[in-house]
């Protein structure tokens, strides 16, 4: 089977795939231009080039494991399978995108407290502490389902989630010593990532 079989004499689904790359990769651009103000307290230890590196690196993992375990394909339905990665893929975009915007300038892709920093609980932080993260752990979902083949929809995702398992504890300890028991008690009363779960 080797690559991905959306990109095997399927043009018009191969145009989805690039249009729906380039709204994944285009805002994450713009957004890794912002910067923490001079008087934040940055306390990022290297967490957002993991995190990048994870992003590329599960891709190119997803790639190579499409194109190198063909026993792992799908099957007859791998149209359904790429047209729900699609999906899944836009909406962990939007959802990112929108948790991003209701953070606003205390969004940095470095860890770094702001001097007025506060505690945010509009939108999905009401019950998220990281919805943005979410959003891209769906997103990673998403592309890996677009590879249709298994291991490959697997790959990315764990990349990224490994990178984040290294990145909110650093994020949450520099949140704790920055606003105090205010959010620790936030802490308390939301989950991480995923409602009822973690």
């Amino acid at each position: 089977m080797g690559s991905p079989q959306v990109f095997h004499h399927h043009p018009i689904m191969t145009c989805v795939w690039v249009a729906t790359w380039a709204l994944w990769i285009i805002p994450e651009i713009v957004v890794s231009r912002r910067r923490p103000e001079n008087d934040a307290q940055k306390s990022d230890r290297g967490s957002k080039f993991v995190v990048v590196g994870s992003v590329f690196f599960g891709i190119y993992l997803g790639f190579i494991a499409a194109d190198t375990v063909p026993s792992l394909f799908v099957g007859a339905h791998w149209k359904t399978v790429f047209a729900l990665g699609i999906a899944v893929w836009l909406g962990g975009i939007v959802f990112r995108m929108y948790s991003i915007r209701i953070l606003g300038r205390f969004f940095t892709p470095d860890v770094a407290i702001a001097r007025d920093h506060r505690i945010v609980e509009q939108g999905p932080y009401r019950w998220l502490r990281h919805p943005s993260y979410l959003g891209g752990l769906l997103a990673q979902v998403g592309f890996g389902m677009t590879m249709t083949n298994w291991l490959a929809m697997l790959l990315p995702v764990c990349c990224l989630a490994a990178a984040y398992a290294y990145r909110i504890p650093i994020e949450e300890q520099a949140l704790v010593r920055g606003l105090g028991p205010d959010y620790s008690d936030y802490m308390r009363r939301t989950w991480r990532l995923i409602p009822f779960i973690y």
